[in-house]
């Protein structure tokens, strides 16, 4: 299923789809002409089959021309997905003429053979039209077939196997009209030299009947989107085992147009992720899915699920994002009577006090239809500005703030940043300094001291931000 690696001299020296198609077009005519001349002039019904059948190649080869022509047009309005199932379209017409064509030899070749057994006048022309017939055919199968693998054209891998079966056919009737002259040298049952022509010509159309079941069953499984039957469970196992996929989430489809494959992937994912995480494991899968198909067009929907090993604080998050809440300071407490929560529920300062309480009931109620029954919720109202607020650096309040951290123990590990006056307000920007191995809640209780502290020297202080620093 891989892309194939062909080197760009190889390229070079195969003739570009139109140009091999073209030479097989001129191949085919002249076959044709010269097969129904000699086969008229001798009475093969052999030769008049395998002119019928070159007759057909001709008209296969120029729909394959059309068609061709047709398939490398790029996507349009009307063909999102491109136009190379023209080349299936056309494969599927050629075996139609081939097969209607088969059918009619099989007819006359039959009544030879059961009512009216005749030889034909066998001619040094109708060995000299078979030979050239073989030396056509392969090279139409072989130049045909280099160039289908180089472009990757169902129709020219059609054609190519179409001619590799004429070989078989021309070589029929060449045995069969071999016979036919030994006859005039060898005693041979009149029998056998009456109906070995129509035999041979049974052969041609079973050679043709096998192309129509072969080639064009190719076509019409192109044509409805056929695959290989273990293909969408051995993609699907695959990124199911991506990190980040919840697993019994994924549905995936595939198709090929053409060349190309189309794979169209629904997953789940933990809720509360953010978009960006979703972006990636979208990202990751499709690379997973190129790996087994090469150059591929893949869909890749991510849709929030809930996973098997969900804990309370995701469950939490992720009701709080289904609402379009924004919380913080989220603590969850183990009671022996059950579950308490307590988080901080971010809203609009603009709010008045009934508006923010519908939301936060909003919240509770979605929280306890998640949770288990004994589950307790505690909102705290958290007033948020999403607006500019005007503030100029003041350095008249930093000897002041400086007077203040003197007077505090953690003096000689703050530095300030910067202050800045709104009408407010100071806001302090702070660094405080730890040591590599201290931990956060520890790190985060000091600087929630200092904070308080400060507050109690600087009364006007609208907001202290601290960075822990090492």
């Amino acid at each position: 299923m891989k892309d194939l690696l062909i080197s760009d001299s190889e390229i070079k020296r195969t003739s570009s789809k139109g140009e091999t198609t073209t030479l097989s077009i001129l191949a085919s005519a002249l076959l044709t002409v010269l097969k129904l001349g000699v086969g008229l002039w001798t009475g093969s019904l052999a030769l008049i089959a395998e002119a019928a059948h070159s007759f057909l190649d001709l008209c296969s080869t120029v729909i394959t021309y059309w068609v061709v022509k047709i398939a490398d047009q790029p996507p349009d309005s009307n063909h999102p997905y491109g136009h190379e199932k023209a080349e299936h379209l056309g494969a599927l017409a050629g075996m139609s003429l081939l097969g209607l064509t088969a059918v009619v030899i099989l007819y006359h070749a039959g009544e030879r053979v059961l009512f009216h057994p005749e030889h034909p006048i066998v001619s040094v022309w109708s060995f000299v039209v078979l030979l050239i017939s073989l030396g056509v055919d392969f090279w139409r199968s072989v130049s045909l077939s280099k160039a289908a693998k180089i472009h990757q054209s169902h129709a020219l891998a059609s054609d190519a196997a179409h001619f590799t079966n004429d070989l078989w056919g021309s070589l029929a009737v060449l045995v069969g009209l071999g016979v036919v002259a030994l006859a005039h040298v060898i005693p041979i049952p009149e029998m056998i030299v009456g109906r070995i022509d129509a035999f041979a010509a049974m052969i041609v159309a079973g050679i043709a009947l096998y192309s129509v079941y072969h080639l064009g069953g190719e076509a019409i499984r192109a044509l409805m989107d056929d695959v290989p039957s273990d293909l969408v469970n051995r993609l699907r196992s695959q990124v199911e085992g991506v990190n980040g996929v919840v697993p019994g989430t994924v549905v995936l489809r595939t198709r090929y147009v053409g060349k190309r494959p189309y794979v169209e992937v629904t997953l789940g994912m933990a809720r509360a992720t953010s978009l960006e995480a979703a972006h990636q494991l979208s990202e990751r899968v499709e690379e997973v899915i190129a790996s087994e198909l090469g150059i591929t067009q893949a869909t890749v929907h991510v849709e929030p699920v809930e996973a098997p090993d969900e804990s309370f604080a995701a469950k939490v998050r992720a009701v709080a994002i289904k609402g379009g809440h924004s919380i913080h300071n989220l603590s969850l407490f183990r009671l022996s009577e059950g579950l308490c929560i307590e988080l901080d529920l971010e809203v609009s300062d603009r709010l008045t006090v009934e508006e923010s309480s519908g939301l936060s009931e909003k919240l509770e109620k979605a929280l306890l239809k998640e949770l288990p029954k004994e589950t307790v919720v505690h909102v705290h109202l958290e007033p948020r500005s999403d607006e500019t607020i005007l503030a100029v650096n003041h350095l008249e309040s930093w000897e002041r703030v400086e007077k203040a951290l003197i007077l505090l123990p953690q003096y000689g590990k703050v530095k300030v940043r910067d202050i800045l006056m709104t009408d407010q307000g100071i806001v302090l920007n702070l660094d405080r300094s730890f040591s590599p191995e201290t931990a956060l809640t520890m790190a985060h209780d000091q600087m929630a001291l200092l904070e308080r502290e400060l507050r109690a020297i600087i009364p006007n202080l609208l907001r202290v931000n601290i960075r822990p620093t090492l």
